[in-house]
C-alpha cells in the first residue's frame, strides 16, 4: 500500500505526505538533528546526538505491510522531512508498535494527528487490529494525541512509561 497526498494543518499550511522511501535515511537523520533535545528524548527515551546510519536505514527501509511509515515533507523544501509516523508489527500477531516524531516548529499544528490517522488507515488495510505506543509520562502531547483518536484504548504503566494500546477495530479515527 502506498500513500501520497497533502495534509492541511490547522493554520492552513499544506504539507506533502508520502510513504517513506529507502533514500530517505539522510533526511531522517537531519530531522533528528534539527529536533530539540526534549523532542528527541521523548521519542527515543534518552539523549541521542545523531541517528546512526544503521538506524536511519532501518527506519527508511520498510516493507509496506509489517513495517510501514509515512513522512511529511517541508512545504518550503520537499527534500526535508518534518514529521514521521510508523508502525512495526509484532511477529505473528495483529499488533504493532506505533512511534512518531514531528519537528518542533510543526508541533501543535495538527501534523501528528493527521499523519497518525493516515497511518491507522494503512494499518487497518494491512490487517492490524491494535497499535500500541510506549510513551513517557511527561509526553503530554503524545498522550493527548492518542486519546484524541476516539478509539478504544487500554493503558498500563510499564517501566516508568505508559503503555497505550489502541483498538483499530472500531470505526473512529
Amino acid at each position: 500500500m502506498s500513500y501520497s497526498g497533502v495534509l492541511a494543518l490547522r493554520d492552513g499550511v499544506c504539507v506533502p505526505v508520502r510513504g517513506v522511501r529507502a533514500g530517505d535515511a539522510g533526511a531522517l537523520q537531519r530531522l533528528v538533528a534539527r529536533s530539540s533535545d526534549r523532542s528527541v528524548h521523548l521519542r527515543f527515551f534518552g539523549p541521542l546526538k545523531t541517528l546512526s546510519d544503521k538506524q536511519a536505514r532501518r527506519f527508511a527501509e520498510v516493507d509496506g505491510r509489517d513495517r510501514f511509515a509515512l513522512v511529511a515533507l517541508d512545504p518550503e523544501d520537499p527534500e526535508e522531512i518534518v514529521g514521521v509516523v510508523r508502525y512495526e508489527r509484532e511477529p505473528g500477531t495483529d499488533d504493532a508498535e506505533y512511534a512518531a516524531l514531528v519537528e518542533d516548529r510543526f508541533q501543535d499544528r495538527g501534523l501528528g494527528i493527521g499523519l497518525t490517522r493516515y497511518l491507522i488507515e494503512a494499518a487497518r488495510g494491512n490487517g492490524l487490529k491494535r497499535l500500541y505506543a510506549i510513551v513517557l509520562r511527561e509526553n503530554a502531547g503524545m498522550l493527548h494525541l492518542l486519546r484524541s483518536l476516539d478509539l478504544p484504548e487500554r493503558k498500563r504503566w510499564e517501566d516508568g512509561a505508559e503503555h497505550v494500546e489502541i483498538d483499530l477495530r472500531s470505526g473512529a479515527a
